[in-house]
Protein backbone atom coordinates (compact mmCIF):
# COMPACT_ATOMS: atom_id res chain seq x y z
CA UNK A 1 0.00 0.00 0.00
CA UNK A 2 0.95 3.51 -0.83
CA UNK A 3 1.94 5.63 2.04
CA UNK A 4 -0.25 8.74 2.34
CA UNK A 5 -1.37 11.26 4.61
CA UNK A 6 -4.69 9.50 5.50
CA UNK A 7 -3.06 6.69 7.39
CA UNK A 8 -0.87 9.31 9.94
CA UNK A 9 -2.34 10.43 12.95
CA UNK A 10 0.14 13.17 14.27
CA UNK A 11 0.62 15.78 11.50
CA UNK A 12 4.92 16.80 11.50
CA UNK A 13 5.12 19.73 13.09
CA UNK A 14 6.82 23.04 11.29
CA UNK A 15 10.59 23.00 11.25
CA UNK A 16 14.06 24.80 10.38
CA UNK A 17 14.86 24.66 6.35
CA UNK A 18 15.96 21.88 4.83
CA UNK A 19 17.30 24.13 2.06
CA UNK A 20 20.79 22.26 1.09
CA UNK A 21 23.59 24.83 -0.65
CA UNK A 22 27.03 23.33 -1.98
CA UNK A 23 29.45 26.57 -2.65
CA UNK A 24 32.38 25.75 -4.61
CA UNK A 25 32.70 22.38 -3.25
CA UNK A 26 35.34 20.13 -4.23
CA UNK A 27 36.51 16.46 -3.15
CA UNK A 28 40.11 15.48 -3.40
CA UNK A 29 41.79 11.51 -3.15
CA UNK A 30 45.07 11.80 -3.47
CA UNK A 31 45.86 13.49 -6.95
CA UNK A 32 42.22 12.74 -8.52
CA UNK A 33 38.92 14.71 -8.11
CA UNK A 34 35.90 13.10 -7.21
CA UNK A 35 34.02 16.35 -7.51
CA UNK A 36 34.85 19.45 -8.46
CA UNK A 37 33.36 23.15 -8.87
CA UNK A 38 30.15 21.99 -7.67
CA UNK A 39 27.69 24.74 -6.85
CA UNK A 40 24.10 23.88 -6.12
CA UNK A 41 21.01 24.92 -4.01
CA UNK A 42 18.30 21.90 -3.34
CA UNK A 43 15.42 24.22 -2.18
CA UNK A 44 13.74 22.92 0.90
CA UNK A 45 11.15 20.40 0.60
CA UNK A 46 12.27 18.93 -2.96
CA UNK A 47 12.89 15.81 -3.99
CA UNK A 48 16.21 15.67 -5.68
CA UNK A 49 17.71 12.63 -7.45
CA UNK A 50 21.19 12.85 -8.07
CA UNK A 51 22.05 11.10 -11.77
CA UNK A 52 24.74 9.67 -13.16
CA UNK A 53 27.10 6.59 -13.81
CA UNK A 54 29.00 4.73 -11.51
CA UNK A 55 32.07 7.20 -10.44
CA UNK A 56 30.49 10.51 -11.29
CA UNK A 57 30.91 12.14 -7.33
CA UNK A 58 27.14 11.79 -6.71
CA UNK A 59 27.52 9.30 -3.54
CA UNK A 60 30.76 11.41 -2.83
CA UNK A 61 28.45 14.58 -2.36
CA UNK A 62 25.79 12.90 -0.61
CA UNK A 63 28.47 11.52 2.44
CA UNK A 64 29.54 15.36 2.13
CA UNK A 65 26.54 16.51 2.70
CA UNK A 66 25.76 14.04 5.39
CA UNK A 67 29.02 14.75 7.17
CA UNK A 68 30.75 10.93 6.17
CA UNK A 69 33.27 12.90 4.26
CA UNK A 70 35.09 16.33 4.60
CA UNK A 71 35.49 18.58 1.31
CA UNK A 72 39.43 19.26 0.31
CA UNK A 73 37.80 22.99 -0.65
CA UNK A 74 34.33 24.65 -0.54
CA UNK A 75 31.50 24.92 1.88
CA UNK A 76 28.08 22.87 2.43
CA UNK A 77 24.98 25.32 4.33
CA UNK A 78 22.05 23.24 5.24
CA UNK A 79 19.87 25.94 6.16
CA UNK A 80 21.40 28.83 7.29
CA UNK A 81 24.13 26.48 8.99
CA UNK A 82 27.62 26.28 7.51
CA UNK A 83 28.05 22.67 8.17
CA UNK A 84 31.36 21.36 7.25
CA UNK A 85 33.32 19.98 10.67
CA UNK A 86 30.22 19.22 11.99
CA UNK A 87 29.54 16.03 12.93
CA UNK A 88 26.89 13.85 11.13
CA UNK A 89 24.50 14.26 14.49
CA UNK A 90 24.45 17.96 14.29
CA UNK A 91 23.31 18.22 10.81
CA UNK A 92 19.76 17.98 11.03
CA UNK A 93 20.16 15.16 8.21
CA UNK A 94 19.26 11.60 8.44
CA UNK A 95 20.95 8.98 6.00
CA UNK A 96 19.04 5.24 4.66
CA UNK A 97 21.84 3.70 3.14
CA UNK A 98 21.64 0.92 0.10
CA UNK A 99 22.16 -1.95 2.31
CA UNK A 100 19.32 -0.87 5.09
CA UNK A 101 21.75 -1.85 7.74
CA UNK A 102 19.16 -3.19 9.90
CA UNK A 103 20.63 -5.00 12.91
CA UNK A 104 19.67 -8.83 13.00
CA UNK A 105 19.48 -9.52 16.16
CA UNK A 106 17.00 -6.80 17.21
CA UNK A 107 13.10 -6.57 16.35
CA UNK A 108 11.85 -4.24 13.67
CA UNK A 109 10.43 -1.96 16.82
CA UNK A 110 13.97 -2.06 18.61
CA UNK A 111 15.85 -1.38 15.59
CA UNK A 112 13.48 2.09 14.53
CA UNK A 113 13.95 2.70 18.25
CA UNK A 114 17.62 2.30 18.44
CA UNK A 115 18.92 5.89 18.06
CA UNK A 116 16.78 7.39 20.86
CA UNK A 117 18.39 4.51 22.87
CA UNK A 118 21.61 5.88 22.13
CA UNK A 119 20.69 8.98 23.16
CA UNK A 120 19.31 7.51 26.33
CA UNK A 121 15.28 8.51 25.74
CA UNK A 122 13.48 6.02 28.57
CA UNK A 123 12.46 2.94 27.12
CA UNK A 124 8.32 3.56 27.25
CA UNK A 125 8.93 6.35 25.17
CA UNK A 126 11.31 5.39 22.94
CA UNK A 127 9.35 2.37 22.13
CA UNK A 128 6.07 4.56 21.45
CA UNK A 129 7.88 7.04 18.99
CA UNK A 130 8.61 3.89 17.17
CA UNK A 131 5.72 2.27 17.23
CA UNK A 132 4.05 5.91 15.68
CA UNK A 133 6.93 5.69 13.20
CA UNK A 134 6.22 1.73 12.02
CA UNK A 135 2.29 3.25 12.12
CA UNK A 136 3.92 6.02 9.59
CA UNK A 137 5.07 3.34 7.46
CA UNK A 138 2.62 0.81 7.55
CA UNK A 139 4.73 -1.79 9.32
CA UNK A 140 2.97 -1.34 12.89
CA UNK A 141 1.72 -4.72 12.89
CA UNK A 142 4.97 -6.53 12.03
CA UNK A 143 6.56 -4.67 15.05
CA UNK A 144 7.70 -7.72 16.74
CA UNK A 145 9.57 -9.90 13.58
CA UNK A 146 12.88 -9.47 13.25
CA UNK A 147 14.58 -8.52 9.93
CA UNK A 148 15.39 -11.76 8.57
CA UNK A 149 11.87 -12.09 8.62
CA UNK A 150 10.42 -9.03 6.24
CA UNK A 151 10.47 -8.74 2.45
CA UNK A 152 13.31 -6.49 0.94
CA UNK A 153 10.10 -3.74 0.75
CA UNK A 154 9.39 -3.95 4.00
CA UNK A 155 13.07 -4.19 5.37
CA UNK A 156 13.31 -0.88 3.30
CA UNK A 157 10.21 0.97 4.84
CA UNK A 158 12.05 -0.07 8.49
CA UNK A 159 15.58 1.58 7.62
CA UNK A 160 13.16 4.77 6.37
CA UNK A 161 11.10 4.61 9.88
CA UNK A 162 14.23 4.57 11.42
CA UNK A 163 15.91 7.16 9.66
CA UNK A 164 12.80 9.50 10.68
CA UNK A 165 12.83 8.96 13.86
CA UNK A 166 15.79 11.52 14.29
CA UNK A 167 12.84 13.90 12.71
CA UNK A 168 15.71 15.25 10.35
CA UNK A 169 15.46 18.18 7.70
CA UNK A 170 17.33 16.63 5.30
CA UNK A 171 16.84 13.00 4.44
CA UNK A 172 19.92 11.43 2.34
CA UNK A 173 19.11 8.14 0.41
CA UNK A 174 21.74 6.27 -1.46
CA UNK A 175 20.77 4.32 -3.98
CA UNK A 176 17.48 2.56 -2.12
CA UNK A 177 15.91 0.88 -4.77
CA UNK A 178 18.64 -0.57 -6.50
CA UNK A 179 18.00 -4.08 -4.42
CA UNK A 180 14.79 -4.36 -5.20
CA UNK A 181 13.42 -6.53 -8.22
CA UNK A 182 11.78 -4.75 -10.78
CA UNK A 183 7.39 -5.16 -9.23
CA UNK A 184 8.77 -3.89 -6.03
CA UNK A 185 11.20 -1.00 -7.01
CA UNK A 186 8.28 0.45 -8.98
CA UNK A 187 5.82 0.46 -5.99
CA UNK A 188 8.32 1.51 -3.66
CA UNK A 189 8.99 4.55 -5.99
CA UNK A 190 5.28 5.82 -5.55
CA UNK A 191 5.71 5.12 -1.22
CA UNK A 192 9.23 7.04 -1.58
CA UNK A 193 7.27 10.07 -3.33
CA UNK A 194 4.34 10.22 -1.50
CA UNK A 195 6.12 9.67 2.04
CA UNK A 196 8.51 13.11 0.97
CA UNK A 197 5.17 15.12 -0.22
CA UNK A 198 3.85 14.03 3.42
CA UNK A 199 6.37 14.88 5.54
CA UNK A 200 7.43 17.92 3.73
CA UNK A 201 11.31 17.72 4.26
CA UNK A 202 13.75 17.47 1.43
CA UNK A 203 15.00 14.11 0.21
CA UNK A 204 18.04 13.68 -1.75
CA UNK A 205 18.15 10.58 -3.81
CA UNK A 206 21.31 8.81 -5.27
CA UNK A 207 20.79 6.80 -8.26
CA UNK A 208 21.95 5.79 -11.83
CA UNK A 209 18.32 4.80 -13.02
CA UNK A 210 16.74 7.19 -15.40
CA UNK A 211 13.72 6.42 -15.01
CA UNK A 212 13.77 6.75 -11.65
CA UNK A 213 14.95 9.54 -11.35
CA UNK A 214 12.21 11.45 -13.72
CA UNK A 215 9.72 9.57 -11.69
CA UNK A 216 10.10 10.85 -8.79
CA UNK A 217 12.23 14.31 -8.56
CA UNK A 218 11.45 17.69 -8.53
CA UNK A 219 14.60 18.43 -9.42
CA UNK A 220 17.16 16.08 -11.15
CA UNK A 221 21.30 17.04 -10.98
CA UNK A 222 22.78 15.22 -13.78
CA UNK A 223 26.14 14.47 -13.17
CA UNK A 224 29.40 13.45 -15.40
CA UNK A 225 32.75 12.80 -14.28
CA UNK A 226 32.81 14.96 -11.19
CA UNK A 227 30.65 17.87 -12.54
CA UNK A 228 26.81 18.75 -12.70
CA UNK A 229 26.58 19.22 -16.01
CA UNK A 230 22.59 20.21 -15.79
CA UNK A 231 20.31 20.77 -12.90
CA UNK A 232 16.63 21.49 -13.49
CA UNK A 233 12.88 20.01 -13.58
CA UNK A 234 12.50 16.42 -14.62
CA UNK A 235 10.69 17.51 -17.86
CA UNK A 236 13.64 20.08 -18.45
CA UNK A 237 15.97 17.76 -18.17
CA UNK A 238 14.33 15.05 -20.73
CA UNK A 239 12.60 17.46 -23.06
CA UNK A 240 15.07 20.10 -23.18
CA UNK A 241 18.81 18.94 -22.29
CA UNK A 242 21.69 21.39 -22.76
CA UNK A 243 24.19 19.21 -23.77
CA UNK A 244 24.85 16.62 -25.63
CA UNK A 245 25.96 14.31 -22.89
CA UNK A 246 22.78 14.82 -21.04
CA UNK A 247 20.32 14.21 -24.25
CA UNK A 248 21.98 11.04 -24.25
CA UNK A 249 21.96 9.36 -20.96
CA UNK A 250 18.49 10.44 -20.12
CA UNK A 251 18.16 8.01 -22.67
CA UNK A 252 15.14 9.46 -24.88
CA UNK A 253 17.23 11.49 -27.76
CA UNK A 254 18.97 11.29 -30.33
CA UNK A 255 21.70 13.46 -30.99
CA UNK A 256 22.80 15.17 -34.46
CA UNK A 257 25.66 17.14 -35.21
CA UNK A 258 26.43 19.45 -38.49
CA UNK A 259 27.44 22.46 -40.00
CA UNK A 260 25.20 25.37 -40.44
CA UNK A 261 24.28 26.48 -43.89
CA UNK A 262 21.79 29.12 -43.05
CA UNK A 263 19.53 31.13 -40.45
CA UNK A 264 16.29 32.15 -42.48
CA UNK A 265 13.50 33.01 -40.87
CA UNK A 266 14.44 31.61 -37.67
CA UNK A 267 15.71 28.15 -38.67
CA UNK A 268 19.26 26.82 -39.07
CA UNK A 269 19.40 24.79 -41.99
CA UNK A 270 22.13 22.20 -41.22
CA UNK A 271 24.73 19.80 -42.85
CA UNK A 272 25.79 16.98 -41.22
CA UNK A 273 29.44 15.14 -42.18
CA UNK A 274 26.76 12.73 -44.58
CA UNK A 275 25.60 14.75 -46.24
CA UNK A 276 22.28 14.65 -44.65
CA UNK A 277 20.32 18.06 -43.40
CA UNK A 278 17.98 19.18 -40.66
CA UNK A 279 16.68 22.04 -39.32
CA UNK A 280 16.00 23.91 -36.10
CA UNK A 281 14.45 26.71 -34.91
CA UNK A 282 16.91 29.11 -33.58
CA UNK A 283 14.95 30.63 -31.07
CA UNK A 284 17.61 32.34 -28.93
CA UNK A 285 20.22 30.54 -30.21
CA UNK A 286 22.66 32.40 -32.26
CA UNK A 287 24.83 30.63 -34.75
CA UNK A 288 27.15 31.68 -37.90
CA UNK A 289 27.67 29.76 -41.02
CA UNK A 290 30.18 27.58 -41.11
CA UNK A 291 29.76 27.02 -37.18
CA UNK A 292 29.15 23.36 -35.56
CA UNK A 293 25.59 22.82 -33.62
CA UNK A 294 24.33 20.63 -32.57
CA UNK A 295 20.74 19.05 -31.86
CA UNK A 296 18.39 16.40 -30.42
CA UNK A 297 15.41 14.68 -31.22
CA UNK A 298 13.37 12.87 -29.09
CA UNK A 299 13.17 8.94 -30.20
CA UNK A 300 9.57 8.68 -29.86
CA UNK A 301 9.15 11.41 -32.14
CA UNK A 302 10.44 9.88 -34.93
CA UNK A 303 8.71 8.42 -38.21
CA UNK A 304 10.06 5.45 -39.82
CA UNK A 305 8.88 3.65 -42.87
CA UNK A 306 10.36 1.49 -45.61
CA UNK A 307 12.94 3.12 -47.95
CA UNK A 308 16.25 3.34 -49.77
CA UNK A 309 17.87 6.70 -49.14
CA UNK A 310 16.40 10.18 -48.93
CA UNK A 311 17.30 13.70 -50.40
CA UNK A 312 14.32 14.93 -47.49
CA UNK A 313 15.25 17.83 -44.95
CA UNK A 314 14.98 16.29 -41.07
CA UNK A 315 15.17 12.41 -42.36
CA UNK A 316 18.01 9.52 -42.64
CA UNK A 317 18.17 6.62 -44.65
CA UNK A 318 19.83 3.37 -43.03
CA UNK A 319 19.39 -0.28 -42.62
CA UNK A 320 17.68 -1.52 -39.55
CA UNK A 321 20.18 -3.48 -37.35
CA UNK A 322 17.87 -4.66 -33.98
CA UNK A 323 13.94 -4.44 -33.14
CA UNK A 324 13.03 -4.38 -29.33
CA UNK A 325 9.59 -5.01 -28.49
CA UNK A 326 9.13 -2.84 -25.45
CA UNK A 327 5.32 -3.23 -25.19
CA UNK A 328 4.14 0.15 -26.04
CA UNK A 329 6.31 0.60 -28.20
CA UNK A 330 8.94 -1.13 -30.60
CA UNK A 331 12.48 0.47 -29.91
CA UNK A 332 14.17 0.08 -33.60
CA UNK A 333 17.77 0.77 -34.10
CA UNK A 334 19.16 1.97 -37.21
CA UNK A 335 22.50 1.58 -38.61
CA UNK A 336 23.44 4.92 -41.02
CA UNK A 337 26.13 6.78 -42.90
CA UNK A 338 26.71 8.70 -39.91
CA UNK A 339 26.33 6.18 -37.04
CA UNK A 340 23.50 4.87 -35.04
CA UNK A 341 19.83 6.43 -34.66
CA UNK A 342 17.01 5.34 -32.58
CA UNK A 343 13.35 4.99 -33.08
CA UNK A 344 10.47 4.52 -30.75
CA UNK A 345 7.86 3.65 -32.61
CA UNK A 346 4.49 3.19 -31.30
CA UNK A 347 3.42 -0.75 -30.88
CA UNK A 348 0.23 0.25 -33.15
CA UNK A 349 2.23 1.91 -36.07
CA UNK A 350 4.88 -0.84 -35.99
CA UNK A 351 2.81 -3.27 -36.56
CA UNK A 352 1.19 -2.02 -39.68
CA UNK A 353 4.55 -1.67 -41.28
CA UNK A 354 6.67 -4.08 -39.42
CA UNK A 355 10.28 -3.63 -40.21
CA UNK A 356 13.14 -6.54 -39.30
CA UNK A 357 16.88 -6.63 -39.48
CA UNK A 358 18.11 -6.16 -42.39
CA UNK A 359 15.58 -3.68 -43.77
CA UNK A 360 16.21 -0.32 -45.22
CA UNK A 361 14.16 2.48 -43.71
CA UNK A 362 13.97 6.02 -43.74
CA UNK A 363 13.83 8.03 -40.09
CA UNK A 364 12.05 11.03 -40.10
CA UNK A 365 11.11 13.85 -37.99
CA UNK A 366 9.45 17.67 -37.36
CA UNK A 367 11.38 20.74 -37.39
CA UNK A 368 9.31 21.51 -34.30
CA UNK A 369 10.92 18.60 -32.51
CA UNK A 370 14.42 19.49 -32.89
CA UNK A 371 15.66 21.10 -30.04
CA UNK A 372 19.18 22.79 -30.11
CA UNK A 373 21.93 21.95 -27.50
CA UNK A 374 24.11 24.64 -25.97
CA UNK A 375 27.42 22.79 -27.01
CA UNK A 376 28.38 21.49 -30.47
CA UNK A 377 28.98 17.56 -29.89
CA UNK A 378 32.70 16.66 -30.17
CA UNK A 379 31.63 13.18 -30.76
CA UNK A 380 33.60 10.04 -31.70
CA UNK A 381 35.22 9.50 -34.63
CA UNK A 382 33.28 8.04 -37.26
CA UNK A 383 30.28 8.17 -35.08
CA UNK A 384 29.01 11.87 -34.85
CA UNK A 385 24.97 10.42 -33.91
CA UNK A 386 26.97 7.93 -31.41
CA UNK A 387 23.22 7.16 -29.80
CA UNK A 388 23.33 6.49 -26.17
CA UNK A 389 20.71 5.39 -23.06
CA UNK A 390 18.44 2.72 -23.39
Amino acid sequence: MTTTAAHVSNARPLQESGEIRLVDVAKQFGNTYAVQNINLTIPHGSYCCLLGPSGCGKTTILRMIAGHETPSSGEIYIGKDMVVGKAPVERGTAMMFQSYALFPHLSILDNVAFYLKMRNVGKEERRQKALEMLQRVQLDHLKDRMPAQLSGGQQQRVALARSLITNPKVLLLDEPLSALDEFLRLRMRGELKSLQDELGITFVHVTHTQPEAIALADMVVVMDTGRIDQADTANVIFNKPKTPYVARFMGGQNVLTGTVESNSGGVFKLKSADGSTFEAKAGDETASAGSKLSVSVRRDHVALRRGDGTTEVNSIAGVVDATEYQGSYVKVTINTAGGVFVANVSDRAYFAEPVDTGDKVVASWSTEDVHILSKADTGVAGDPYLDGGH
